[in-house]
């Protein structure tokens, strides 16, 4: 558990290395003991609430990051019920890097406030009501908000709206 690999197989919806290998499209390598080595999106490794892709005698032996997402800008928020607490709600967006041609790819990635890893993906910057709802329909679609003593699910659904529209206000800045 307080290992990046631990933490990601711990599969709690708001772990901090699930939450940053998901957002910088982490690959996911497991390792089995009678069987072929195989690559998971971070993103699909975890399938719910201490819920993940990893068979009876398998273990995550790495997770890589690509560097084009090491060089993307990236902005974070995150939320709590209290200033110490667990976070309820964690958002972070990326956006490439300056000169990588075209319009830059924005990426949303919602943990804490789901049972699993959302992610939105945009061709260019989206307008701020398009992200609002292009991650709270995949948040609903995928597996809902949480409800429970970390903060309800309207809460949660309304904190990750605002959250969204600071992260893609600042990513614009950047």
């Amino acid at each position: 558990m307080a290992t990046v690999g631990g933490n990601i197989c711990l599969s709690l919806p708001a772990g901090p290395m699930i939450s940053l290998a998901a957002a910088l499209d982490g690959t996911a390598t497991i390792w089995a003991t009678d069987g072929p080595r195989r690559q998971v999106p971070v993103t699909d490794f975890v399938t719910g609430e201490r819920a993940n892709v990893l068979r009876p005698g398998e273990l995550l032996r790495s997770v890589f990051l690509p560097a084009r997402a090491l060089r993307a800008t990236a902005a974070c928020r995150q939320v709590s019920l209290s200033p110490v607490g667990r976070s309820a709600v964690l958002l972070i967006g990326t956006r490439a890097p300056a000169g990588a041609g075209g319009d830059r790819p924005v990426v949303l990635t919602l943990t804490a406030a789901v049972p699993r890893p959302v992610q939105v993906r945009f061709q260019g910057l989206p307008r701020l009501n398009e992200a609002v709802d292009s991650v709270d329909s995949s948040a609903l679609t995928a597996a809902g908000y949480l409800d429970d003593v970390h903060g309800g699910a309207r809460w949660r659904r309304a904190m990750t709206g605002r959250a969204v529209a600071e992260v893609i206000t600042e990513l614009a800045r950047g």
